[in-house]
C-alpha cells in the first residue's frame, strides 16, 4: 500500500514539480532546471555556473524576472552551502543574492517574487554578519509581509516567513506557534511541490530542535517523498537519526 501511495505521489510530482508549483510556477525553463538539480545534489561548481549564465542574461536582458532567477539560484545556493557547512559560500550566495534581489525590486516594485527573495535573502545573512539581527531583522520581516500582501498564495513566501517567525526572539515578533501555521498554509497551497518539500524540511528541524523526534521522522519521510534526491532532506534524515 505504501510503495502504491509513493508511485502516486511520483506521478503528480512528474507534472507537477519540474515547474515548481507555487509563485514561479509559468516560469519554468531549462537553466532553472539546472540550478535545482545541483541545488539538489548539493553541487556548488555546477550551480555556480549556472548562476553565472543567468547573471550575464539578466545583466544583458536587465528585466525584473531575469534578476529574480539570479536571486532565486543564489537562495538555492545558500541551501548547498548549508549542506556543505561552508560559511563563506554562504555569505556570499546571500550577498550576491541580495543584490539581486534589491535589482529585481527596483524593476517591478509590485513583484511578489522579487520581495520575497529579498526578505529571504536578507534573512539568510543575519546569523553572518555583526548585529545581523538589527541591520536586517525588520527589512526582512518587512520583506516577506509584503510578499505575501501582494501574492498571497506565495508559498514561498510563508516558508521564509516561517523561519522570521521562527528564529526571531518573542520581544520581536517570533512565534514558534505562528511559523508552523506558516508552514501549514504553504503546504496547503502547493502540496506536490518542491515548495512543500522545503516546508516539511523545516518542520523537521523545527521539531528536532524541540526534541520531537517522532514528527520530525514523519515531516522528512514525507519531505523525501516529495524530494527523494535532495541532499538537504538526506542530510536532516541523518541528524533525526543520530538524535
Amino acid at each position: 500500500m505504501r510503495s502504491m501511495r509513493h508511485r502516486a505521489l511520483r506521478r503528480c510530482l512528474a507534472v507537477l514539480i519540474a515547474s515548481r508549483q507555487g509563485p514561479l510556477a509559468a516560469q519554468s525553463d531549462p537553466l532553472r532546471t539546472e540550478a535545482l538539480q545541483a541545488r539538489d545534489r548539493a553541487d556548488p561548481q555546477s550551480l555556480d555556473a549556472t548562476i553565472r549564465r543567468a547573471q550575464a542574461e539578466a545583466e544583458h536582458a536587465s528585466t525584473a524576472s531575469a534578476f529574480v532567477e539570479v536571486a532565486l539560484f543564489e537562495d538555492w545556493m545558500c541551501e548547498v552551502a548549508k549542506v556543505r557547512d561552508d560559511g563563506t559560500l554562504l555569505r556570499h550566495a546571500a550577498e550576491a543574492g541580495v543584490s539581486a534581489a534589491r535589482q529585481a525590486v527596483k524593476l517591478a516594485p509590485d513583484s511578489s517574487d522579487a520581495h520575497w527573495l529579498l526578505g529571504d535573502l536578507l534573512g539568510q545573512l543575519i546569523p553572518l554578519v555583526f548585529a545581523g539581527g538589527v541591520r536586517h531583522g525588520a527589512e526582512s520581516t518587512a520583506e516577506l509581509d509584503r510578499a505575501i500582501q501582494l501574492n498571497p498564495k506565495n508559498a514561498d513566501a510563508y516558508v521564509s516567513r516561517a523561519h522570521a517567525y521562527y528564529f526571531a526572539p518573542g520581544m520581536f515578533g517570533g512565534s514558534k506557534s505562528k511559523a508552523k501555521e506558516c508552514l501549514d498554509k504553504a503546504i496547503t497551497i502547493a502540496p506536490f511541490s518542491d515548495v512543500a518539500a522545503t516546508a516539511y524540511i523545516s518542520l523537521a528541524q523545527f521539531d528536532l530542535a524541540e526534541s520531537r523526534r517522532d514528527e520530525a521522522r514523519k515531516a522528512i519521510s514525507t519531505a523525501l517523498e516529495l524530494a527523494p534526491y535532495r541532499q538537504l532532506a538526506h542530510q536532516v534524515e541523518g541528524r533525526i537519526s543520530r538524535k
